[in-house]
């Protein structure tokens, strides 16, 4: 980074505000030091670029860029940079009190790093940039939008597999299987909002002609396929299970029109979403 006032030679001071939810943007100087630190709140840490250590009491774990770490409460901390990395990292901060209608989340928390996907990278960088500009605008919204963003992002975190561990320096040729079972495994819960495609390899951290191949020998068809089989399976559990409108059940599943979702739920059910229901099939 050329503005050299910006760098920080120490760790940034981590005072939450009245709502609870605190993102830090740190970039650091080439002697930077941070002591070991003791919070009452989550810390989720995630590194935009640079490599080193993140130790976590008694444990040290190697990271690097887009690497994600969790920190629980009361778990002491430190971050220590490899020798000559321009290491720069974001700190989310969220205070406990704004998890006391589940008391057993924060002791589910695995300390420590969670299983590195280019699709969960993704994800976060997002909901960081999202919390970033909230809170750049300090306005009557910023904690309500704060609060939400920071609670999807620690839902997303505890949603994640056991990491798998991994050497400091492994190049191997990527295959991007864990990044498609991270892609497959989200679009189950959130198969209403897929666009295209193009930003679905995107979203998964795959490019675009490898994510079409593996994704049909994952699943045994094509994209499209398999989202439309998502949202008219959802269709038919609203069909049988609710007295919803079709013209909702269309938007609820996805569809952007009621000719599309009617044109798909024939071709795949073989009837008229009102014959099915009829029916009761």
């Amino acid at each position: 980074m050329s503005d050299t006032q910006s760098l920080t030679r120490t760790a940034l001071p981590e005072k939450l505000p009245d709502w609870g939810v605190l993102v830090l943007e740190s970039h650091h100087a080439p002697d930077f030091r941070m002591e070991w630190r003791t919070h009452s709140f989550v810390k989720v840490l995630y590194a935009l670029s640079g490599s080193g250590d993140v130790l976590i009491r008694d444990q040290s774990y190697p990271w690097s860029a887009r690497d994600l770490v969790v920190v629980p409460p009361r778990h002491r901390n430190r971050l220590v940079d490899a020798p000559g990395s321009a290491t720069s990292v974001y700190v989310l901060c969220v205070a406990t009190s704004l998890l006391q209608f589940d008391r057993t989340f924060v002791r589910q928390l695995r300390p420590g790093p969670v299983r590195r996907s280019a699709h969960l990278a993704n994800q976060v960088e997002s909901r960081l940039r999202h919390l970033l500009f909230e809170q750049s605008r300090a306005n009557l919204q910023t904690p309500v939008s704060m609060v939400a963003d920071a609670l999807q992002l620690l839902a997303l975190v505890a949603s994640q597999p056991a990491p798998v561990k991994r050497l400091r320096d492994d190049n191997r040729e990527p295959t991007f299987a864990s990044e498609l079972d991270a892609y497959l495994e989200s679009l189950s819960a959130n198969f209403f909002e897929a666009t295209t495609i193009e930003a679905a390899a995107a979203q998964a951290g795959i490019p675009r002609r490898r994510f079409t191949g593996l994704f049909r020998e994952r699943t045994g068809v094509t994209w499209l396929e398999y989202v439309h089989g998502l949202r008219i399976d959802h269709a038919c559990r609203l069909l049988r299970e609710t007295t919803t409108p079709i013209p909702s059940i269309a938007f609820e599943c996805g569809f952007g029109d009621l000719s599309t979702f009617y044109r798909v739920f024939r071709r795949r059910c073989g009837v008229s979403p009102g014959r099915w229901r009829e029916e009761g099939t």
